[in-house]
């Protein structure tokens, strides 16, 4: 919340994808009605996370080509989700997770590259926003493969391994905080400095 006046867009965009992913998870945990809705409430987050990650990414990479691209793969995926999508409450879609995780990995992965491109150098590692991306980087990478099984798995199986999801959230969100920080400490107002007057100076005169 200190970063009300940020001029990082993507920001707010990582700040409300928090808040969403806060509030599914203790929606989750202790109402009644959506722990017995779990597949309809992951697959509804599913098209929020998207929204908001690809939108992240749409205000954070400046390339015109690439974010034409973002609007355009993000209508064919809504579509998709329309589409495929039929049986929201009766399973977790899977398929529609794996297609969303690849398209953030992808757009984290060109970030990274427009970035160096950009800067004809090495990345900044103390960059607010590398520490977002590289957070999300892990946590597409650590959950992949969970999604792309999630289907063939019994519901006994889902909770064990779902702690995976659990630690690679805790894990995002700490870097997150990391990168909040580290901008809040970056762009801190300097108090002014007293400058004591020396009058034999012709410009204190």
């Amino acid at each position: 919340m200190f970063c009300t006046k940020t001029h990082i867009k993507g920001f707010w965009v990582i700040f409300f994808y928090s808040i969403a992913s806060l509030v599914s998870d203790v929606f989750l945990s202790s109402s009644e009605w959506a722990s017995s809705h779990k597949f309809f409430m992951w697959n509804i987050f599913t098209i929020v996370e998207y929204t908001l990650l690809s939108y992240f990414f749409y205000l954070t990479i400046t390339q015109r080509s690439i974010r034409l691209s973002i609007v355009v793969i993000s209508i064919i995926y809504f579509i998709l989700f329309v589409v495929l999508n039929k049986s929201i409450h009766d399973h977790f879609n899977s398929f529609l997770s794996f297609v969303s995780q690849v398209i953030i990995l992808t757009l984290c992965l060109v970030y990274f590259i427009s970035s160096t491109k950009h800067n004809t150098e090495s990345l900044d590692l103390l960059n607010p926003l590398f520490l977002v991306v590289v957070a999300l980087l892990l946590y597409v990478a650590s959950t992949l493969f969970l999604f792309i099984i999630a289907n063939h798995l019994s519901d006994s199986e889902l909770n064990k391994y779902w702690r995976i999801t659990n630690f690679s959230n805790i894990l995002m969100n700490l870097l997150f905080s990391a990168a909040f920080v580290l901008y809040r400490v970056q762009n801190k107002k300097r108090p002014h400095e007293n400058r004591s007057v020396d009058f034999t100076s012709p410009n204190d005169r």
